[in-house]
């Protein structure tokens, strides 16, 4: 690229100083010619020639430059150097020159350049002569290749020092990118834990915080999946081994009283049924993923629907003399799916029955909103630590894996409430701390 340029500019140079030297050499060509032309007819007067020879002398000395006076004949009459005097020039711009045209050429003689030109000497509009100059044009392939060498030298600079600022920036940039790299093949290996050790305050600082963000993320996410499957895989084998226990008893005996095989079959009943919830509870979860439910929207008196899931819950908190009340200072009316709604405040107001001591208390309060209503749930229970608040609602999740196998809980129940909610173009909030209990919000859409 450098070398073409190089060339197109000696190219241009090369013209531009050619024309130019030729415009002058014509220009002054011609002014002779003005000169002269009235006394050529009368050249072989001793007068009239002294005259015409001090003038082309003069010229040639203040051009530095060969001037001669030719003929129709194209003899040479005058020579400024005096010595091509009476002499035939045949040149080719002579010969354009007694055609009434100007012109001018640059030779090569041996290592030298050298530029004639020949104008036509006119007088009452009729060609009685030439007046031809030739001049050392050297100097304008001198000057030209000056500059060249100047421009080589500055472009080789400039190509130093972009070669030099491209390597300091490419290592500047090319490192943190190498690290990024490697860390995303670590990732993909699943070394979840991998972090990019790059402090910057530019947009690669900035995607550097972004992949450690996102890796410790996966590495969340990861890390609840595992337990997940252990813990499903505890609640799955626990029902499995009960049954199969009951089972090898009843058949250990060929013979057992009615009564007893009805017990028996009642606990492996009961075993079936924490299994098909277990079970329920995952393909549902798996249908969400994969927005495979559609709502069913009908006109629904909330108030009836939350006292509905009261009255379901009620057997269980009075087991553990948990008073359970709700508050609602008017009748609310709007479009929703009854029974996903209901499986929502199922899970949310069990989980406070279930995480609240004997003796407690749940308060369910509807709020009217104008363009929302709001249920609140609110227990006096255990509590959730604030560090965990913000994953309560993740999938796999669950605050204390000892206390959530002791109530049964698989960690789905909170997130699939929340996807409901979110169906419904609603919100879903949290409040909780320590031994101070947990209120749960949810906001849902009037329209």
């Amino acid at each position: 690229m450098l070398f073409l340029t190089v060339i197109f500019i000696q190219d241009y140079l090369l013209k531009s100083n050619v024309s130019e030297t030729q415009a002058n050499q014509l220009a002054q060509s011609n002014i002779i010619a003005s000169q002269i032309a009235p006394y050529m007819n009368n050249v072989d007067n001793l007068y009239t020639r002294t005259y015409i020879e001090d003038i082309i002398k003069q010229h040639s000395f203040d051009s530095n430059s060969r001037v001669m006076v030719i003929d129709r004949e194209r003899n040479v009459v005058l020579d400024s150097y005096d010595d091509f005097e009476s002499q035939t020039l045949n040149v080719l711009e002579v010969q354009n020159a007694l055609k009434g045209l100007n012109s001018a050429n640059i030779y090569r003689h041996g290592v030298k350049h050298v530029m004639y030109s020949a104008v036509p000497i006119i007088f009452q509009n009729e060609v009685i002569g030439v007046i031809f100059m030739s001049v050392n044009a050297e100097t304008i392939f001198t000057n030209v290749q000056s500059i060249l060498d100047k421009l080589i030298i500055i472009f080789l600079l400039a190509l130093f020092i972009s070669l030099f600022i491209s390597f300091f920036f490419a290592e500047i940039i090319s490192t943190p990118i190498e690290k990024l790299t490697e860390s995303v093949k670590k990732i993909t290996l699943g070394n979840y834990q991998t972090k990019v050790e790059i402090s910057r305050a530019d947009e690669l600082g900035e995607l550097a915080n972004a992949f450690n963000l996102m890796s410790a993320k996966l590495f969340q996410v990861d890390d609840r999946r595992k337990k997940f499957v252990s813990n499903v895989s505890h609640e799955l084998r626990t029902p499995m081994t009960s049954m199969k226990i009951v089972s090898d008893t009843l058949l250990e005996q060929p013979h057992w009283e009615e009564d007893v095989y009805r017990e028996f079959m009642q606990d492996i009943n009961s075993e079936i049924e924490r299994l098909n919830h277990i079970i329920d509870s995952l393909l549902y979860l798996v249908r969400i993923e994969k927005d495979e439910i559609e709502l069913d929207y009908s006109v629904t008196y909330v108030n009836y629907l939350i006292e509905k899931v009261i009255k379901t819950i009620k057997p269980i908190a009075t087991k553990k003399n948990i008073e359970i009340t709700f508050i609602s200072n008017s009748r609310i009316q709007i479009n929703l799916d009854q029974e996903k709604m209901q499986q929502c405040l199922l899970n949310i107001i069990g989980n406070a029955v279930k995480y609240t001591p004997e003796n407690g208390m749940v308060n369910v309060e509807l709020l009217d909103m104008r363009d929302n209503l709001a249920i609140s749930i609110r227990d006096n229970g255990i509590g959730i630590p604030e560090k965990d608040i913000p994953f309560i609602f993740d999938r796999f999740y669950r605050v204390d894996e000892a206390r959530a196998r002791k109530t049964g809980g698989t960690g789905l129940g909170l997130s699939i409430a929340q996807q409901i909610v979110q169906l419904h173009q609603g919100q879903i909030e949290v409040e909780s701390g320590v031994d101070k209990g947990t209120t749960i919000i949810i906001s849902l859409p009037k329209n």
